[in-house]
């Protein structure tokens, strides 16, 4: 597990309208017992993202937006094989969560 990698979904229910999580957890933590995620989120029909707090990001050829006010976290041995890592997007990702957390 590494940051930014990207998992399907533990949460069934949820995937056809988020499909994946992100880790963004630091790796300085050595055995967590809860892994803290973003939901990466299907663009609905006709809306747009929010640039700055909800950005888009590609898993795959397809267009996510990071959800980024949905911030959760799952236990460990619910996230199993990454299927990406964008970590290429640190600091967009940075970003979104800095505007969340301070305003800017």
């Amino acid at each position: 597990m590494a940051q930014f990698d990207v998992y399907l979904n533990p949460l069934e229910d949820l995937r056809d309208s988020h499909p994946f999580v992100i880790e963004i957890q630091s790796k300085l933590l050595k055995r967590p017992v809860a892994l803290i995620v973003i939901p990466l989120a299907r663009l609905a029909q006709g809306s747009e993202a929010v640039t700055l707090l909800n950005p888009s990001l590609a898993v795959g050829d397809e267009a996510l937006v990071l959800e980024t006010l949905a911030i959760t976290s799952f236990q460990p041995g619910e996230l199993r094989g990454p299927v990406a890592n964008l970590s290429q997007h640190a600091s967009v990702i940075w970003d979104a969560l800095d505007f969340a957390l301070h305003g800017y």
